[in-house]
């Protein structure tokens, strides 16, 4: 858990760094990695402290994630346009304009190919994304959905967020 003031420094540290944000995310999961006790995706501790819900049925994924008041989490890469739903509770988020933001539920967001954020949850908090899919599998899906590369992206929306630095 971080403390309220130092999850606001680490948003304006990123924000602060030279590059893509992807590439000043990356530069950061890295560090975090480093950290002893830091929470990876897919392992039984991330899934502990901050569980997800997983429903697929005909053509459409559902994603609901819990993230507990003073944790940091960074999300992966979106492969695609979709509506993302915050829940409840209060965040700072960076933006896809490398702004530091503080939000709070409920809203309606549209997330963006190429959307990767970071967030520092001031309260507890609940998060949806709804996705169209052929997937049948969470596994599927995922890999579908997201990346943590973002070389895997379009070139358009490479070149895109190029220009915000």
């Amino acid at each position: 858990m971080v403390k309220e003031d130092q999850g606001i420094q680490i948003l304006e540290d990123v924000t602060s760094r030279t590059g893509m944000l992807w590439e000043r995310i990356a530069q950061f999961r890295k560090q975090i990695q480093e950290i002893p006790g830091a929470l990876e995706h897919h392992t039984p501790e991330m899934d502990e402290a901050m569980p997800l819900k997983h429903h697929i049925k005909d053509g459409v994924y559902t994603r609901e994630i819990f993230m507990p008041k003073g944790m940091v989490v960074i999300s992966f890469i979106h492969k695609t346009n979709h509506p993302s739903f915050f829940m409840s509770g209060e965040m700072s988020i960076i933006t896809d304009k490398a702004e530091v933001k503080r939000i709070k539920a409920p809203m309606v967001l549209q997330t963006e190919m190429g959307t990767q954020r970071i967030a520092y949850m001031h309260e507890d908090c609940v998060w949806a994304c709804v996705y169209r899919t052929d997937a049948e599998t969470v596994e599927e899906a995922e890999k579908e959905l997201y990346t943590e590369n973002f070389m895997e992206l379009p070139e358009y929306i490479i070149n895109r967020n190029k220009q915000i630095q």
